[in-house]
């Protein structure tokens, strides 16, 4: 699971809030505020233990309990109402390359296996001076990477914090769920919401039945539980305390 933010994920959002944080909120919604969340592993461990995996609940001993849709939209704030649920496909390696604006690269093999890491991501997009510093590898101008910057760092968020995978591999099929989230145009809009809580309960069954890598938001469902189990002190009554 997620057990540290990455400083370069958070220095990226640093640089590139100045100018478009805007157009990243309306992307992402409150996800980014997920970079500021400091992990509790041991809150999820703790949560595993209470897990059912073939009623998908939180099994305690007198209740049930679990994340509901409504619920993972008020959080991220991001609709689901009238929205299309997306539905995310592997996309060839020349494919999400050319979605970011950069020329088919032979010298990453990985790409074929589904993934890409997230520090080349990084140094592509991660500054202000990238293009430069890579410039024989894009097909874009410069006022075009500045777009293909933004979904960058929106794939590179939800590879690092939302969907995680070992070793700071970023999943390519994020990079169609970041296009179609951007595309403004045509109805019904599409939303991720339903996407971010079934894989955190397929990562929750997982886990349960021998996984060892949480790939759901484990940042997403510490600050649910904080919401449900957070112990708060009893209200004192300080009118009747005085007499």
């Amino acid at each position: 699971m997620v057990v540290e933010v990455n400083y370069k994920l958070r220095n990226w959002w640093i640089d590139i809030k100045r100018d478009h944080e805007g157009e990243i909120r309306q992307l992402l919604g409150g996800l980014t505020y997920l970079i500021i969340v400091i992990p509790n592993p041991h809150l999820i461990r703790a949560l595993l233990e209470f897990w059912d995996p073939m009623r998908m609940v939180f099994k305690f001993v007198d209740f049930d309990l679990a994340s509901t849709i409504e619920e993972i939209s008020s959080f991220i704030d991001l609709s689901y109402h009238e929205c299309e649920m997306l539905v995310p496909y592997k996309p060839s390696s020349r494919e999400f390359l050319q979605s970011l604006g950069i020329k088919p690269n032979r010298t990453l093999p990985s790409l074929d296996l589904g993934w890409i890491h997230f520090d080349f991501l990084y140094s592509r997009f991660g500054q202000e001076d990238s293009y430069y510093s890579f410039s024989d590898e894009f097909e874009c101008s410069i006022g075009r990477w500045e777009t293909y910057r933004l979904n960058a760092f929106a794939i590179a968020l939800l590879g690092s914090l939302v969907f995680p995978k070992i070793k700071g591999r970023i999943d390519t099929r994020l990079g169609y769920v970041v296009r179609d989230l951007a595309q403004r145009e045509g109805k019904p809009r599409k939303t991720i919401v339903p996407m971010i809580l079934a894989e955190l309960m397929r990562s929750l069954s997982a886990c349960v039945n021998g996984r060892m890598f949480f790939e759901g938001c484990n940042l997403l469902l510490q600050l649910w539980a904080i919401e449900h189990f957070y112990l708060r002190s009893d209200v004192v009554d300080i009118f009747s305390w005085l007499w």
